[in-house]
């Protein structure tokens, strides 16, 4: 008994040791660091609780991963995902969820769980965690800095909008969790993924395809990642195109050309289940091979980019080894610009911004007559009145100068917005115009009532923008806001002295949909007309 006490103590007093050995190895800190990827899902979690939702609620979890699966099922083609189309993604969720609870909270969740995953708090920043590390030498404690990303927006610069990507961090977070070599993991998951169809195992084919999916949008960012840091600064990546560059593209176009027979065998393979009596099963192969010939599209368009690289390496270094030194000196903007700028009082600070200003606007050109009304101004049968004026040797001819609007006017027909509220009807902003106690005369206030109707007028119908418009532009954007529209809806101004629809006013297009003010139809004003 006493000999088995000891021999337990010894094993007792060796396990530290022995557990201690994993935390030395080099690749452990790696590791931990895979480990961090899920743990902004995890906060999000937490913070989930304190939202204005009942806690519990809602798997924000589940709504993560499906946020960058919807993200990854359109990164690399012409249409890839918005803000708002994974929202939207996320809303269907949640209103499946919790059907009692009201929409505007099943879109909160949505909108809260794709900022959490892009960081918004932070402004969008990557994820920092601080974690140990005892690998070197001497076994000492060490702190390491993991950053990363999950969603990053970028522009398309196609169709000109803000889109979602998925980092690799997010897809091997989806995936599994693991570091791998994309290239071996590809060619595993399709012999599995054979092997699976060969059995008639089509759910866990279907799990398979959905993998490959994601290996083949990791092996694009991968690309993209190096074409992005070659147009970005050709000499941190030079070695790379020296050494391991085009060896890496020749493998590339090897893998990618063998990938693509071996969908085109698995389709062929699928196609057969197809044909299947049972429902589910058939159901299931036109999954996969929905999920196969998207992987196949992708593999076509990476095989076009794979070709098209080495030209951008020859650009970029055509672009940034071979151009011409820059001419002058270039000023630093922090150091040398914005922070003097900020220690200036605000007289000399705005001395300094407008000479700025119609330094880098340029010279204006002057108006130039119109060819045809000048023409029309020549052909013109003048009254006598106009025969008997001397003309002043400053006249040009040409278009008149529009009629200048008092400061006073403008900023009643703001104040009138304001006090009424968007969305709202013509005949109500008009009628409050006509009664504004801030004007003395009744013509001022006449005034107000048609710079407000023209600035209805101008939103909606708006004409071409150029420099003859230019005017009207501002002055809408100045009344009713820069992003103001009006629709009409068969109803008639009912005010004494007006004629014409009584447009509905609201202050950006989607408020359209719902907006339905009421129109003016008894008013001070209206009655003191009508006595």
């Amino acid at each position: 008994m006493n000999e088995l006490f000891d021999l337990a103590g010894t094993v007792l007093s060796r396990s530290p040791a022995s557990a201690e050995l994993s935390v030395f190895d080099r690749t452990f800190p790696a590791r931990v660091a895979v480990l961090m990827r899920s743990r902004p899902i995890t906060e999000a979690i937490v913070a989930a609780n304190r939202q204005d939702w009942p806690a519990a609620l809602y798997d924000v979890a589940t709504f993560a991963l499906a946020a960058i699966d919807l993200v990854i099922a359109q990164q690399g083609f012409e249409e890839e995902a918005t803000y708002d189309d994974v929202v939207d993604g996320l809303t269907t969720l949640a209103r499946r969820t919790a059907p009692e609870r009201p929409a505007s909270e099943h879109r909160r969740v949505g909108e809260y769980t794709v900022d959490a995953l892009l960081n918004r708090g932070e402004r969008e920043a990557p994820f920092t965690y601080r974690i140990s590390d005892f690998t070197d030498e001497a076994r000492t404690h060490q702190r390491r800095q993991v950053q990363f990303r999950l969603l990053i927006e970028r522009e398309d610069p196609v169709r000109g909008e803000v889109v979602l990507n998925a980092t690799r961090d997010a897809i091997n977070a989806l995936v599994g969790g693991l570091e791998f070599d994309v290239e071996d993991e590809q060619v595993a998951n399709e012999v599995l993924l054979e092997r699976q169809l060969a059995k008639g195992a089509f759910d866990a084919a279907e799990r398979a395809a959905v993998r490959a999916r994601l290996l083949s949008v990791s092996l694009a960012e991968d690309l993209n990642e190096l074409i992005k840091n070659t147009r970005r600064d050709l000499r941190a990546v030079i070695q790379e195109w020296a050494a391991v560059v085009p060896q890496r593209l020749a493998t590339a176009r090897e893998h990618i050309a063998g990938r693509m027979e071996a969908e085109h065998r698995l389709l062929a393979k699928i196609r057969e289940s197809l044909e299947s009596d049972d429902q589910q099963v058939t159901m299931t192969a036109a999954r996969i091979a929905a999920l196969l010939t998207e992987c196949s599209r992708r593999h076509d368009a990476l095989h076009r980019q794979v070709i098209a690289t080495r030209s951008v390496f020859l650009e970029e270094q055509d672009r940034q080894s071979f151009r011409p030194p820059a001419l002058g000196h270039l000023p630093d903007l922090s150091q040398e610009i914005l922070t003097p700028l900020l220690g200036l009082d605000s007289e000399t600070a705005l001395v300094v911004t407008d000479r700025w200003l119609s330094d880098i606007t340029g010279p204006r050109p002057p108006k130039l007559p119109r060819l045809y009304r000048l023409v029309y101004d020549l052909w013109a049968v003048r009254d006598s009145a106009d025969d008997d004026r001397d003309l002043d040797d400053g006249d040009e001819a040409g278009d008149p100068d529009p009629p200048t609007i008092g400061p006073d006017i403008v900023d009643t027909a703001r104040r009138v917005v304001a006090r009424t509220g968007l969305p709202a009807r013509l005949s109500a902003l008009l009628a409050d115009a006509l009664t504004d106690p801030g004007l003395d005369s009744g013509t001022d206030r006449q005034r107000a009532a048609e710079i407000l109707a023209l600035a209805a007028l101008w939103c909606f119908a708006p004409e071409e923008t150029d420099t003859e418009h230019t005017t009207s532009v501002d002055l809408t954007a100045r009344i009713l806001g820069p992003r103001a529209v009006a629709d009409a809806d068969d109803l008639k101004l009912e005010l004494p002295g007006w004629d014409g629809d009584d447009l509905i006013i609201v202050p950006h297009p989607d408020a359209l949909a719902t907006a339905d003010p009421q129109p003016v139809t008894d008013h001070p004003w209206i009655h003191a007309e009508t006595r």
